[in-house]
């Protein structure tokens, strides 16, 4: 039977450096799935329980940058593909699929027609995903700077602004060594040769101007009575600075299609036809994730488990579990994330929407109770 699930954890097929400079409406069928089960073969190193080893992503809030966090070279590298395979999945958007599959001879090479919002009429609706390989059809001749104003300001190096539904109002309020982190892995790629194909209308005119900068006032800050406040504030950073899951969890001006920011994680938002996916309310009250535990949301974005008795599947299109992107979170990420949405201020907002669950998979909670998730 049709089962309501509380919770699809953020990032729909979105990319950290524009889908094409555009993204699809959100009408559109997204069918999100994973990059290489998000764990790249070069990620930070494992220790018991996952990738603790990893370092914790530097904050907004001075004072709680870690120093150890700051460095450069191949930790600057493995930061970078980190971020952009298992926390803002690029894949989703810039890796070319053979038979459904990730070609990952041709990773983040871009994809022709990546989408067609209008498939019925050749000459319109198609929408192509950028090279971000370090070759001349991709990112090779643009500057370090360049890139950067891509995915944190909206802006291509002729000074055009990219269509708003790439993400860059949230990716711009992440830090400058994280920034730094994903110029470096994106140069760090195996150069492709692969021109996309060109945007076809209404995606080839750029907006008058960028859309505006998600205001940081806008993302909630933990309650001052809330225990754990620094484990808090690093989840703070990765679900709403750099992670899309304010984004896919905040409704949306029917009219406008813009982001209600006021009402960050409030959940309501939908995405896909048939069936629609709703994304659920993730603040702390009964109508949302009120009584899960740090725990469950741990179980959730690495197992892809309902937080329910029988640790049914929660439905799609966001790619948890142990094959998709955030089964290669760290431990400490996942628990630092749940810290952050339990200590947000509680808002009632009861959303609609079912879904059909896959069956639990016992395998994944085992792996979970024994990494101590």
């Amino acid at each position: 039977m049709h089962k309501p699930k509380l919770l699809i954890l953020v990032l729909t097929t979105v990319s950290a450096v524009g889908c094409g400079e555009d993204d699809l409406p959100d009408s559109a069928d997204t069918g999100v799935s994973e990059m290489d089960g998000g764990k790249p073969d070069a990620s930070p190193s494992a220790g018991d329980g996952g990738l603790d080893a990893a370092p914790k992503p530097p904050m907004n809030d001075a004072s709680l940058i870690d120093a150890g966090s700051v460095d450069n070279g191949e930790a600057l590298i493995a930061r970078g593909r980190y971020l952009t395979s298992n926390i803002y999945p690029c894949g989703s958007c810039h890796t070319p699929r053979d038979a459904g599959v990730p070609d990952l001879s041709r990773l983040l090479s871009g994809v022709d027609c990546w989408t067609d919002t209008v498939p019925a009429d050749g000459g319109v609706g198609c929408l192509s995903s950028k090279n971000l390989t370090n070759h001349a059809t991709g990112l090779k001749n643009l500057s370090d700077s360049e890139v950067k104003d891509l995915f944190l300001k909206g802006l291509a190096p002729d000074g055009k602004a990219l269509h708003p539904q790439m993400p860059y109002a949230v990716l711009g309020n992440m830090n400058d060594h994280d920034a730094n982190a994903i110029v470096a892995y994106l140069r760090s790629l195996p150069p492709v040769e692969h021109m996309v194909a060109p945007n076809q209308p209404p995606f080839n005119t750029p907006p008058a101007a960028p859309a505006a900068r998600w205001p940081e006032a806008d993302i909630p800050r933990p309650r001052p009575d809330y225990v754990d406040q620094a484990a808090a504030l690093r989840g703070r950073y990765l679900a709403g600075n750099i992670g899309n899951c304010l984004d896919c969890h905040t409704p949306r001006d029917p009219a406008t299609n813009t982001p209600i920011t006021g009402k960050t994680f409030q959940g309501g938002r939908t995405f896909g036809n048939n069936p629609v996916a709703w994304a659920p309310n993730l603040t702390p009250d009964a109508t949302g994730i009120k009584t899960w535990t740090v725990e469950d949301v741990l179980r959730a974005l690495k197992f892809g488990e309902d937080a329910d008795q029988d640790h049914s599947k929660l439905c799609g299109p966001m790619p948890v579990g142990p094959t998709g992107a955030y089964g290669g979170i760290t431990d400490a990420d996942a628990r630092d994330i749940g810290h952050y949405l339990l200590s947000i201020p509680p808002v009632e907002h009861m959303v609609a929407g079912d879904c059909m669950p896959a069956a639990p998979d016992a395998g994944a909670r085992d792996a979970g109770a024994a990494d101590g998730g």
